[in-house]
């Protein structure tokens, strides 16, 4: 999983990487097509909004909490 999210350009610490497998897999710790592909989705759109949230490309945002939500629920 780690070396396909990263093939698909998308660059994340270990952290994240265990998180997307305990989101994504199966009890076995598998990883069917679908959920792969629903991972890559959300994780280009979270890409593409902190981007857009980044106005000064510092890699920091603020978020108030309805727009934290707004994001969140994305």
């Amino acid at each position: 999983m780690r070396m396909a999210v990263d093939e698909a350009g998308f660059s994340l610490n270990n952290s994240l990487h265990q998180i997307i497998v305990a989101r994504y897999s199966e009890p076995s710790l598998t990883i069917d097509f679908d959920n792969f592909v629903g991972c890559l989705v959300r994780l280009e759109s979270m890409f593409k909004t902190f981007k857009t949230l980044d106005k000064d490309g510092s890699g920091v945002v603020e978020l108030n909490f309805l727009e934290w939500m707004n994001v969140s629920l994305l």
